[in-house]
């Protein structure tokens, strides 16, 4: 390891608790594998299917905490708006460099939707065969999937400017894809 000199001329080593506290976790980490794999020899096949659902959820939680980090490491500065500057008819859509997420801002609200939830808006605004089925889709699977939108962007109903402004992005700015 590294080593500094002190004033005093000692050198200076990182700290044994750092050291301890790194291995220990590596450790523990090993003991809890070597332990679990112990374990799962001795279960039937019913509690390992149980075990094997659990840890997919785990992982699941796991993927959403690592999302929401990545969310807030976005830069949000070019989102920011003035209060008297929101519109249900201006759009600013922010796309993450892997296309992961995006984020919707409208009428001053931030709405972050998955890539499997784009996805999902691009077909729906695609399958519409005018902008007012578009726009009642739109409400209804918001309504279904995600009411945080219609709560957040003030959305009133089916009819909406906020709607109307949200389709014609996706379908102008968005395709199908194979």
């Amino acid at each position: 390891m590294a080593t500094q000199k002190k004033k005093d001329g000692k050198s200076k080593s990182p700290s044994k608790k750092t050291q301890i506290k790194s291995q220990s976790t590596a450790d523990t980490t090993a003991q809890y594998i070597k332990a679990i794999n112990l374990l799962l020899k001795k279960l039937d096949d019913e509690s390992l299917s149980f075990l094997y659902e659990q840890a997919k959820v785990l992982l699941h939680n796991l993927e959403v905490k690592k999302l929401q980090q990545e969310f807030e490491e976005l830069d949000v500065k070019t989102i920011t708006a003035k209060r008297q500057d929101y519109s249900k008819d201006k759009l600013e859509v922010v796309e993450a460099s892997d296309l992961r997420h995006f984020i919707f801002v409208i009428n001053g609200a931030r709405n972050f939707f998955s890539r499997d939830e784009m996805r999902k808006l691009v077909k729906l605004c695609h399958s519409a065969p005018t902008l007012k089925d578009g726009m009642r889709m739109l409400y209804h699977w918001f309504e279904k999937n995600r009411k945080d939108v219609i709560i957040d962007t003030a959305i009133a109903g089916p009819n909406d400017k906020a709607l109307e402004t949200m389709y014609n992005y996706i379908v102008s700015n968005y395709t199908l894809g194979q």
